[in-house]
């Protein structure tokens, strides 16, 4: 398979009804400003060829067309990463670990993670599969998006320890696995007041085996969800504070809703309240983390998911300057 036309992205903006650069800069709120004098020097806020996106934000479009057009269209967008939500599709039942692998080479991307479930990964007769899947699929990490076990200390630090057992075992297969957040980690310890769940597991967990995917907009919305148990705080810090340990965010953004759980309704990237400016200018260390694009409400964008998957690409790859 050639890879895709860069006529494609023309193509799909067609098919939307609308230019999705247009359709960012009329609901731009934090991203408004020029990008050029921010960075890191290297290239912008967002480091070059490090754009992906989770599947679960175009999951309605993996279900019914198969991964074959979706991932071919993601590609012509311009993604380089794709973090996985699975490996199967109704759509494309004869799909494997080994064409997946085929298909993302021939289209010029790379597995840069995925989602898993919390026992799969941590589960002896479970995760070597998973590590083998990852290996096959080229990844260098595999994760969780589920919460870490346990309320009171002893259990957060029994399932550390499942942790650091899994990525021991991970290591030896050439891998490191993660954990991804939602809010709940942020909340309280319930025996021990003033200490955060996340806090805690951060400190059992072996930083040789144990890394983490910060869902920045969830972590914000935590902030705000237990500011009256624990006080509020800035995402960032957490980050500058080990930033080998962050291998990749979830770049998300959204719209104060306090009505829901995570505080946030989530949107289009750009089209949000979060100052992203603020918070990748402020990365003092980041190393080379990957930036996925990830929108749990994409399949109910009037437009449909692939536009918001190109809507939020061309806001991500403005945040990158002259190295678009």
């Amino acid at each position: 398979m050639s890879k895709p036309s860069l006529h494609r992205r023309g193509f799909l903006r067609a098919a939307a009804g609308t230019a999705a650069g247009a359709a960012v800069a009329a609901g731009a709120g934090a991203l408004a400003a020029p990008a050029a004098a921010h960075g890191h020097g290297r290239g912008g806020l967002i480091p070059r060829g490090r754009i992906g996106l989770q599947l679960y934000s175009v999951r309605d479009q993996i279900q019914q067309r198969g991964f074959t057009p979706v991932l071919t269209e993601l590609a012509a967008i311009g993604y380089k990463h794709i973090e996985f939500a699975g490996y199967s599709s109704p759509a494309e039942p004869d799909m494997t670990v080994p064409k997946l692998r085929t298909l993302l080479d021939d289209l010029g991307l790379r597995a840069g993670g995925a989602h898993v479930g919390l026992n799969a990964l941590l589960n002896a007769d479970t995760r070597e599969r998973e590590f083998e899947n990852a290996v096959a699929l080229g990844m260098d990490y595999v994760g969780t998006a589920s919460d870490f076990p346990g309320r009171t200390a002893a259990e957060i630090q029994a399932g550390a320890d499942r942790f650091n057992e899994s990525g021991e075992a991970a290591r030896r297969h050439g891998l490191k696995i993660y954990q991804h957040n939602h809010t709940n980690e942020f909340g309280p310890v319930a025996d021990r007041p003033g200490v955060r769940r996340h806090d805690l597991f951060l400190d059992s967990t072996d930083p040789r085996y144990v890394f983490l995917e910060l869902d920045i907009l969830w972590a914000f919305g935590a902030s705000l969800r237990f500011r009256d148990e624990l006080g509020e705080f800035d995402p960032l810090d957490y980050v500058n504070a080990a930033p080998g340990r962050y291998i990749a965010f979830h770049v998300k953004d959204g719209v104060r809703d306090p009505e829901l759980t995570n505080q946030y309704r989530d949107v289009v990237f750009g089209r949000g309240e979060l100052d992203f400016r603020r918070f990748f200018s402020g990365l003092r260390a980041p190393g080379l983390p990957l930036y996925l694009w990830e929108q749990d409400r994409g399949p109910q964008e009037p437009q449909g998911s692939i536009w918001a998957a190109e809507a939020s690409y061309d806001a991500m790859a403005a945040l990158r300057g002259r190295d678009c």
